[in-house]
C-alpha cells in the first residue's frame, strides 16, 4: 500500500508540473500575441467545463466554448460563452493541457 501512495504522489507532482508548464506557455504566448489570443474563428471549437463561475446556479451548462484567452494582471483568463472572465484555475489539469495544445497548434499552423 505504501508503494501505491508513493506512486500516486509522484503522479500528482508530475500533473502539477505539467499544469504549471502549460500555464507558463499560455502566459508567454498570450503576451507575445498582444495580450489576447482569439480562438473563436478556428475551424474546431475549444471547449472547457463550466462550473457556473460566480453564479453556480448557471452550472447546468456543463461545457462552454472558449472565445479567447487573455492575460490580466499576470494571470490567464478565458472568455467563454458563459463568462467573460473565467479563470484558468477553474478548469482541471487535463483541460489546461488541452487549452495549451490547442493554442500551440493554432499558432503553429
Amino acid at each position: 500500500m505504501k508503494k501505491v501512495i508513493e506512486l500516486k504522489n509522484q503522479i500528482a507532482e508530475k500533473e502539477r508540473q505539467i499544469r504549471k508548464g502549460c500555464i507558463n506557455y499560455l502566459k508567454r504566448a498570450t503576451k507575445k500575441a498582444g495580450g489576447t489570443i482569439c480562438t473563436e474563428d478556428e475551424e474546431d471549437s475549444l471547449v472547457v467545463t463550466y462550473d457556473g463561475g460566480n453564479h453556480p446556479e448557471y452550472a447546468s451548462n456543463a461545457f462552454s466554448i472558449v472565445n479567447n484567452i487573455f492575460l490580466k494582471d499576470g494571470k490567464i483568463y478565458l472568455n467563454i460563452e458563459d463568462s467573460e472572465e473565467y479563470s484558468i484555475d477553474r478548469i482541471d489539469d487535463d483541460e489546461v493541457y488541452e487549452v495549451a495544445m490547442f493554442v500551440y497548434e493554432m499558432l503553429n499552423k
